[in-house]
């Protein structure tokens, strides 16, 4: 589940959202993931990425190996490549663990034991490695191929910088990317088409995890779509989510006049339902309710469509939160368990909102953050953000922007680590729909687009999907594996694990 490529499985970048506050999977809480040195994925991602920058360090120091076969651009070009990959997982590591040993050659038996490098140095290693990767790599944006660009580098150091507060380095980083605009990277026109087949070849994907159907596939459908669309609906969208998508007049629901709790689904931002299946809707060609009281559903996939039993509301293990992933769930594939759609790594549209939250948190603010928070907004259909916000009100605009544009792909989880919300939003109850109902009112959302129940009366009649718990005093970071404590004597255990 927790490589880049794995056939019949799920690409692990989907999997990060569901340590977050705006997923789950249906039946285990995100703390069961990253709680426990010996439990969940913390053994399985700390190997797979040790395992791929192995092979990254075996091929950079047997490279030379081959130079009578190819040419030394050739050479140059994959040293490149594996550079920025090996960063990759560097920054997966960094981020879950903080400072994890940097080994950056073909270890010898006699030279296993080593310890932990700062984080401070993990990050310097990446930033650089990226540059000089840049300095190779190709220029040409071919999204529906495995290459990796100069811009990609670039990218990727934006969103490394940004994590880790050297907003300059990410202002200049995202700059390059920013200076392709046009050429090499452009911002989708179809914003409900990016993560479906019709996106593959769209220049706002920067890097994705290749897939096709002459090679290797993925089940990700068949683990988003819904009971009628005959899948599983273990990995889902929660309410908290849902409730953090504003009206179109730009106004969080409970300031918008357009907000209606008998039919909450109306006038909201557009993304809402290109992102998510929301009760009331088509999807997969049936009527999409999950209301426990409607026994019966239309069918439009034949003609006339006729009424049929609705296992959206009667099946046990129907999305125990009432709402479905649209984003990776493409009506034109047929087999839910075989997909090509590709995982996007980065793609522009969070360049422009690296830059901006960078700009903003160094208190740089010029007219280039309205613009590229605007270019998003507008491609969604939202109103644009007006001129004299102070730094805090910018600040709220590009969190919740980050929170709907790139919900479904990866990075929730990273940003609510790194602004250190995550004690807040993933302590306590994980709400689903209230299973024969609906709110009777909008709840309070915050600043960060977070929506609180306490003053909603009927909040008891929520579905509880699970408990979550988050130890503040140590799980913004994760345990080293227990198995890796025990072999590696050199090795010492994040605090109060």
């Amino acid at each position: 589940t927790l490589t880049f490529r794995t056939n019949g499985e799920n690409p692990f970048v989907f999997l990060f959202e569901t340590y977050s506050d705006i997923a789950a999977i249906r039946d285990t809480p995100p703390q069961f993931f990253w709680g426990d040195p010996n439990g969940g994925d913390v053994a399985t991602i700390w190997r797979t990425m040790y395992t791929g920058i192995y092979r990254c360090n075996f091929l950079l120091d047997n490279i030379n190996r081959v130079k009578a076969n190819l040419s030394q651009d050739k050479i140059l070009a994959i040293e490149a490549q594996a550079r920025f990959l090996r960063a990759y997982y560097y920054f997966i590591l960094s981020e879950f663990w903080g400072g994890v040993p940097l080994i950056v050659h073909t270890q010898k038996l006699s030279e296993a034991y080593v310890p932990r490098n700062s984080k401070e140095e993990v990050v310097t290693f990446i930033m650089s490695e990226l540059e000089e990767a840049s300095k190779t790599l190709t220029e040409k944006n071919q999204p529906n191929t495995m290459t990796i660009t100069k811009g990609a580098a670039w990218a990727l150091q934006s969103r490394i910088a940004l994590y880790n507060n050297q907003w300059q380095k990410s202002i200049d980083a995202a700059q390059k990317v920013i200076a392709m605009e046009g050429t090499q990277y452009v911002l989708n026109p179809n914003y409900g088409d990016i993560c479906m087949r019709a996106g593959k070849t769209s220049k706002e994907i920067i890097w994705a995890i290749q897939y096709n159907y002459n090679d290797i596939t993925h089940t990700t459908p068949q683990t988003f779509r819904s009971r009628m669309a005959s899948g599983f609906s273990n990995r889902m969208p929660v309410q908290s989510l849902v409730d953090s998508y504003d009206c179109i007049d730009g106004l969080p629901i409970d300031k918008s006049l357009l907000y209606n709790p008998k039919k909450p689904f109306e006038n909201r931002d557009p993304r809402l339902g290109l992102t998510i299946a929301v009760p009331g809707s088509v999807y997969f060609g049936y009527q999409f309710e999950t209301n426990k009281d409607s026994l019966m559903c239309w069918n439009y996939n034949v003609s006339p469509a006729k009424r049929v039993p609705n296992l959206d509301a009667t099946h046990t293990f129907a999305s125990f939160s009432g709402y479905c992933w649209r984003k990776y769930a493409d009506s034109k594939e047929t087999d839910p368990a075989k997909s090509d759609i590709n995982a996007i790594v980065v793609r522009y549209a969070e360049v422009l909102l690296n830059y901006a939250e960078a700009k903003i948190e160094a208190n740089a603010i010029d007219e280039s953050v309205y613009t590229s928070i605007n270019k998003i907004r507008q491609r969604a259909g939202m109103p644009l953000i007006t001129a004299n916000k102070s730094q805090s009100e910018l600040r709220s605009v590009v969190r919740k922007e980050r929170k709907i544009e790139l919900a479904c792909e990866g990075l929730r989880y990273y940003d609510i680590l790194r602004w250190k919300l995550a004690d807040k939003l993933l302590n306590g109850p994980c709400y689903g729909r209230i299973p024969k109902g609906l709110l009777a009112s909008a709840p309070k959302i915050d600043e960060n687009g977070t929506p609180d129940y306490s003053s909603v009366s009927n909040t008891s009649q929520m579905r509880v999907i699970q408990m979550r718990i988050f130890d503040k005093t140590k799980n913004y970071l994760w345990p080293i594996p227990g198995i890796e404590i025990q072999t590696n004597p050199k090795l010492v255990q994040n605090p109060n694990y």
